[in-house]
């Protein structure tokens, strides 16, 4: 099926073999689409801030572990990563640690 360079960070993306996306499930007609909504990850103003060892600090987030830091519920890592992080399991928040 044909597909941009712009589908694979595209929020319609389906991430399966059967269809390109949601809107055009056989791909986008044109070079460019139309519809596309970016599915970018959170980039940092500073990325000189973020030294290893600050880092460190981030490797308990469930963004890096795929689990609950709580009760190590596992999340989906077939769906975008939530822009909240909450874990329905046992009520653990990110907010509460920030």
């Amino acid at each position: 099926m044909p597909k941009i360079s712009e589908c694979d960070r595209c929020s319609f993306f389906s991430r399966t073999h059967f269809i390109v996306c949601a809107v055009h499930p056989s791909g986008p007609d044109h070079d460019r689409c139309h519809d596309f909504e970016t599915a970018e990850l959170w980039e940092p103003e500073d990325p000189a801030a973020y030294t290893e060892q600050n880092m460190e600090d981030w490797l308990w987030h469930p963004l890096f572990t795929g689990k609950c830091p709580e009760c190590r519920h596992p999340f989906s890592r077939y769906k975008l990563p939530p822009l909240h992080w909450h874990c329905h399991m046992c009520g653990w928040d990110e907010e509460d640690y920030e």
